[in-house]
Parts: C-alpha cells; sequence; structure tokens
C-alpha cells in the first residue's frame, strides 16, 4: 500500500521546483521515519490486541499529545472545551486499558497503541511544520511515504514475506484500494493543515475510531464488553466536543 501510494501521488510532484524538494526533504523524511514506527508499532499492538481497542488507544492518546504541544508550539487555542474533552479522553482510555475480558487488550497490547499513539502524535506535528512553511502537500507526502517504504521492507521477513506475498497475489485490488484511500486521505488532510490546526485536524480525522468499532464488530466479529464499549464511546465523545472548537 505505501508503494502503491508512492506511485500515485509522483505525477503530482513533477511540476516542483529543486528549490521546493530542498525545503521539503528535511520535514518529509522526519515525517516518513515517523510513519515507519508508526506502522510497526501498529502492527505490533493488532496482533495482540482487537482492532477496536488497539486502534482507540492509539488515536486517542496521539489527540493527548498534540493538543498541548500544538497549544505551546503553533499557538493553536487551548480553551474549556479542549480541557472538558482531554478529561473525557482520560477516562475513555482507562476504561480501554488491560481488564480481565476478551474486550480490552493485554498489558503489551496496550504499551504497543501508546507508542503507536505517540507516532502519530509526532508525524501530525511535523506535517503541519512542513505545510506550514510552505511545503507542497503531495511533495511531502511523497517523501515521507518514500522514506517509510525501506524500513518496512526490511521489517518483512520469514512468515511475513509468504503472507505479503499472499496478499498482493490473492487480493491484488483490496491492496490497491488500500493504496488509494490512504493516498487521498493524506492529501486530503496536509491540504487542510495548511490552514487549520494540528489538533483541530487530529480530531476531526479521529473520528474514524467510530468506523473502526464499526467494522471491528460487523467484519472482524470481535464483540465488545460494555466497558471497552463505554471507553470508545468517551474517545468518540471527545472527538465531536473538540470538533467544535
Amino acid at each position: 500500500m505505501v508503494a502503491g501510494s508512492v506511485l500515485l501521488v509522483l505525477p503530482l510532484t513533477l511540476a516542483y521546483s529543486a528549490a521546493d524538494w530542498r525545503h521539503a526533504l528535511p520535514w518529509g523524511v522526519l515525517a516518513g521515519l515517523g510513519e515507519a514506527a508508526y506502522f510497526l508499532t501498529l502492527s505490533r499492538a493488532l496482533t495482540i490486541g482487537p482492532l477496536a481497542a488497539v486502534y482507540t488507544i492509539s488515536r486517542g492518546s496521539s489527540m493527548l499529545l498534540v493538543w498541548p504541544a500544538s497549544h505551546a508550539f503553533l499557538g493553536e487555542e487551548l480553551g474549556w472545551k479542549v480541557i472538558s474533552a482531554v478529561a473525557l479522553l482520560i477516562a475513555g482510555l482507562a476504561l480501554l486499558a488491560p481488564g480481565g475480558d476478551r474486550g480490552s487488550t493485554s498489558r503489551a497490547g496496550y504499551a504497543w497503541a501508546l507508542a503507536c499513539g505517540l507516532c502519530i502524535a509526532a508525524f501530525q506535528l511535523v506535517y503541519k511544520g512542513a505545510v506550514a512553511g510552505g511545503s507542497g502537500p503531495p511533495l511531502i507526502f511523497l517523501i515521507s511515504m518514500a522514506t517509510s517504504l525501506p524500513v518496512l521492507v526490511v521489517s518483512i521477513r520469514g512468515a511475513r514475506a509468504g503472507r505479503l506475498r499472499a496478499s498482493l497475489f490473492g487480493h491484488p485490488w483490496l491492496v490497491v484500494f488500500g493504496a488509494a484511500a490512504m493516498t487521498v486521505s493524506f492529501l486530503i488532510v496536509l491540504y487542510i493543515l495548511r490552514t487549520h490546526g494540528a489538533g483541530w485536524v487530529m480530531t476531526l480525522r479521529n473520528c474514524s475510531v467510530a468506523f473502526a468499532q464499526i467494522f471491528g464488530w460487523s467484519l472482524l466479529r470481535e464483540r465488545p464488553t460494555f466497558r471497552s464499549a463505554a471507553g470508545v464511546a468517551l474517545v468518540l465523545a471527545d472527538t465531536l466536543l473538540l470538533g467544535t472548537v
């Protein structure tokens, strides 16, 4: 999917000048390293815990990190709504912490999901700095994906390589769809980041928590407990509240 995104966005970058490339290169490389770490920590977390819990923990914790940093370094407003929403977020993450039921994830899964959230927050702030400084969204995205790709390739060995080949040849159109969806999603986010704060953009983007819950229920047949469902609901309430800021 990452390689497909590189190929899809490449034509959009041909019109940029050498000066544009020089400006975007350090930002893109830094974002790409964050993306690679994100992919690795997310995949590790998902091998341990269920989709809904892992995705909510990683996305929720990333918001908890992005808002203070965006306020301190990028001048994004931090009012009572933000503070109230952060309180909801903390409560939601507490409910999603490791427990004795099958709807939550293990301690290791929770730790990997939190590490994933840290990576998400880091590259979100890097992307904001890049586009705010004048770098073109397609250029930043191309450099970022191209930087993360070798790291991901090196990480795929042994049984994973066989599963990768099976996915490519067994479900090629799913891979193409995933690459296209990822490319469009990232470009939309990068263009919006040029005029809006990193915390605000990440908050609305994290409405995907609700979709992850729905997909986990309907497609993967995950059955959350009341505790884990309440945790997801609180994180979603946080997202909706911050979206009105």
